[in-house]
């Protein structure tokens, strides 16, 4: 066995494939129809090139001919067509759908442009975030002859509701007026993506056989030369994260410097309650017991969360244990630019960058706050509305609260839950009035009622 030291780079990013032809590709269906994903992802990007070269060729005249005739004899500009500008990939988390784009742009020697559109979710900031990139090239993309582009626009499912009602038609007039070629990813089928779906070819992908996962866990344990793990062990690793194979490979580093005095299959049933069990007492001392920088850092270098999931669970957690407006604004500033260098992380494989990513999300935040004594005393800890999975959770009380908002407005669990919920505490929290009548309106027993103060 290695040494136990804990790595700077967690092993999915390590072992992602440089290349699509050396990944364990999942299976692909188009309308029920099984395709070669990856000789259609390059086709497509081909195709787009082709296609809008022809385009802006076209476009050029018009231009021209439009600045000398009058404005009632002016040409409308060609705009390329949905299908040949965009595709989107859909399937579970997990299975490889970011991978994918990656390894694609390393193998055509293309440059990934990356949003998250669950965090982008408003037409203003998804047009901040993209709108000059898909339109033009920059200057230096000229002077130093970079490398074409791909915008991947993932998890366009996490745009669900009213607020985000102008996202959808944003990225659709994106896609229109793109320069370069778009896919999107969304982790299931959304109703209100149809617009999305009427416009653009949508790959249904599906989740790794267990034997294939197994094939590539076998090769990272070879590689890093892991030997204590059977062949069984591995199996009910898999068959635990049920086809993702990013859980997998995150299972199996956390077994291998982990702790080893006891049984491997004890350890891989436990892994994921006893990681709970640490998160709780961990996000308690962060925020109640951390008084240095020095202190932060020891606390999430003996964890061994994920560093992405520990993320989530801080950001979930900051309100119940920070109320003070500037003490708020200062822990938030620095969750920001924690994301956006691990964002920095991700594009360009900077991982010498993480350790100033645990210390903005971690020490950052709870030294936001410098009284410690008025955070002391039990402290809810929540869970992340984002699981390390990818998935959304709700409680029984929530449940039922969702269920009775949806029976006056068509709006989503998730909306209603991030969105609705706090803005009904802020009113009910001001006046017991309006929690009175808000409790009346919507029909709430004792417990949905305390979801409101």
């Amino acid at each position: 066995m290695p040494s136990k030291h804990k790595e700077n780079i967690p092993w999915v990013e390590k072992y992602r494939p440089q290349s699509i032809n050396d990944m364990a590709l999942p299976t692909a269906k188009i309308k029920g129809h099984k395709v070669k994903l990856n000789e259609d992802l390059k086709n497509f990007i081909e195709y787009f090139f082709k296609e809008i070269e022809q385009i802006n060729i076209k476009n050029r005249k018009i231009r021209q001919f439009n600045r000398t005739h009058l404005e009632k004899e002016q040409k409308e500009e060609i705009k390329i067509a949905p299908e040949k500008a965009a595709i989107l990939l859909e399937g579970p988390p997990g299975v490889g759908k970011t991978s994918i784009v990656y390894a694609l742009a390393n193998d055509l020697n293309m440059q990934v442009i990356e949003t998250n559109a669950s965090d982008t979710r408003t037409k203003a900031n998804l047009e901040a975030k993209l709108k000059e990139t898909v339109k033009t090239r920059g200057i230096m993309d000229y002077i130093m002859e970079s490398k074409r582009k791909l915008i991947l626009i993932d998890e366009v499912d996490g745009i669900y509701g009213v607020s985000d009602r102008g996202a959808l038609p944003t990225i659709i007039s994106l896609i229109e007026s793109t320069q370069f070629p778009i896919i999107l990813c969304s982790n299931e089928y959304k109703q209100n993506l149809q617009p999305i779906y009427n416009k653009i070819k949508k790959y249904e992908i599906n989740p790794l056989p267990d034997q294939e996962i197994l094939r590539v866990v076998k090769r990272i344990l070879k590689e890093e030369k892991i030997s204590d793990l059977s062949e069984e062990d591995l199996n009910l690793i898999i068959e635990k994260n049920n086809g993702d194979l990013r859980g997998s490979i995150n299972d199996i580093q956390a077994l291998s410097q982990g702790v080893m005095d006891k049984e491997y299959k004890d350890l891989i049933l436990k892994l994921h309650r006893d990681s709970y069990e640490e998160i709780f007492i961990l996000i308690r001392d962060l925020f109640q017991k951390v008084r240095t920088l020095k202190e932060a850092r020891s606390l999430t270098d003996k964890s061994d969360v994920d560093y992405n999931f520990l993320y989530k669970w801080v950001n979930e957690n900051l309100p119940n244990f920070i109320n003070l407006k500037n003490e708020i604004t200062n822990a938030y500033d620095n969750l920001s630019i924690a994301d956006e260098i691990f964002g920095r992380i991700r594009r360009n494989q900077y991982w010498s960058l993480l350790p100033y990513f645990y210390d903005l999300f971690a020490g950052g935040v709870a030294l936001s706050t410098s009284d410690k004594s008025s955070k002391s005393g039990f402290r809810r800890v929540s869970f992340p509305r984002y699981s390390s999975s990818g998935f959304f959770t709700v409680t029984a009380t929530e449940k039922l609260f969702t269920e009775k908002i949806q029976e006056k407005y068509n709006i989503s669990e998730r909306e209603i839950i991030q969105d609705f919920l706090p803005f009904l505490r802020n009113l009910c929290r001001s006046s017991r009035r309006q929690l009175k009548e808000i409790a009346e309106w919507l029909e709430l027993d004792a417990k949905e009622k305390k979801l409101l103060k």
